[in-house]
């Protein structure tokens, strides 16, 4: 009897000092490192779970269209409090989802580009740790959505480049990877997270599949704020068309991540870490799809994409993508614009004023006079 006491002390022990023993997302889900935000001082009702950075002053859409703002934060328990603030409207799509339509596509050239601010974020399940110094779990859920991007006919830019360690200097670091893909002449760009919260969260069945949901964050210190929440409603709202539950909701964070260079950019969430990775990776191919058609539109998505909608009314589902023949215009490409404006501007002076000695006489005076005009004439005596 006294043996059996014994084995059961140092079994009980060794669960306590070797927790791996046990369910990995168990343990995770018992870590407090999220934000539980209420709809109402009262806390009787949870409106939803994040991992760092709520504020005061951020915007949340949640499943079901309404608008919040995060009206007080309660840092030391990680406890936040919302306001409602309106039902928001939502771009139309005349679609639903049909299986078994057929559809042709025109050929375009798609180009987008996918990078990792936080490459070390992980999945408990099957990567046994939450994060890693190097390439995390959510690399391969970056290579399926690349993979996805590819089977469509959407050529992807994707780099791997590390921006460690995962700290608020991750996105000046980053900064330069996705300038880099920009300069490439990308209609889009895709940082690719993960959360950190309960598995239950992302949790949701598509196709009779287990998988889980992404969540959206757009920048509001962002210069391109306002076409940025564009394009994430664009994309939620066909997304609730076609494969409703798929996008969970969109966090509007004061931060701008990245957002700044690019009109069409957007951080994407693929679950949390408690949540089985390859649950992650099997909603990146219907990702892929979604942004395929909102994009491109109904005349240059794939047929695989198109192919899982119809119209609700009569005729062809005609949808108008954001992307028509030219890539996406983000502020390096502007400002190339700009220059280009102010440089031929410039060499169409430097002729004219070559080959006529009447418009060299013109600008000499015209310079002459206002530069006199400000420092005013010399008198004789000076």
């Amino acid at each position: 009897m006294k043996k059996l006491f014994n084995f059961i002390l140092v079994f009980v022990a060794t669960l306590l000092i070797f927790p791996s023993f046990s369910s990995p997302v168990a343990v995770a889900d018992n870590q407090k490192n999220y934000y539980t935000v209420y709809k109402d001082s009262n806390k009787k009702e949870v409106l939803f779970l994040k991992g760092d950075e709520v504020s005061k002053g951020d915007m949340y859409l949640s499943g079901d269209n309404k608008l919040y703002e995060i009206e007080s934060v309660d840092d030391k328990n990680k406890t936040a409090i919302a306001k409602f603030l309106r039902d928001e409207e939502m771009p139309k799509y005349n679609v639903t989802r049909n299986t078994s339509s057929k559809k042709t596509a025109n050929a375009l050239k798609k180009k987008v580009g996918v990078y990792h601010t936080h490459n070390d974020e992980s999945y408990y399940t099957p990567d046994g740790v939450d994060s890693v110094y190097g390439k995390g779990g959510i690399h391969d859920v970056g290579k399926a959505l690349v993979n996805s991007f590819n089977k469509l006919g959407i050529e992807t830019i994707y780099r791997e480049d590390l921006h460690l360690p995962h700290n608020s200097g991750a996105y000046t670091r980053s900064q330069v990877t996705a300038s880099s893909i920009l300069n490439q002449g990308v209609d889009a760009i895709f940082d690719i997270h993960r959360d950190s919260t309960k598995r239950s969260e992302y949790l949701i069945t598509l196709d009779g599949k287990q998988m889980s949901s992404i969540r959206m964050v757009v920048g509001s210190s962002s210069a391109n704020f306002e076409e940025n929440k564009k394009f994430a409603y664009s994309i939620k709202s066909y997304a609730d068309s076609v494969y409703k539950g798929l996008i969970k909701d969109v966090y509007f964070g004061r931060g701008n991540y990245n957002q700044q260079l690019s009109t069409r950019a957007m951080l994407f969430e693929f679950g949390c870490e408690n949540i089985e990775k390859d649950f992650a990776i099997r909603s990146a191919p219907y990702l892929a799809k979604v942004l395929d058609v909102v994009l491109y539109g109904s005349n240059n998505a794939s047929t695989a994409s198109l192919s899982d909608i119809s119209t609700t009314g009569s005729g062809k589902a005609d949808i108008t993508g954001l992307v028509q023949n030219s890539g996406a215009v983000n502020s390096h490409q502007t400002l190339y614009i700009v220059l280009g404006i102010v440089g031929a501007v410039v060499l169409t002076l430097a002729i004219i004023l070559l080959v006529s000695k009447k418009a060299r006489y013109k600008v000499g005076r015209f310079f002459s006079e206002m530069f006199a005009g400000i420092f005013g004439k010399k008198s004789r005596n000076q």
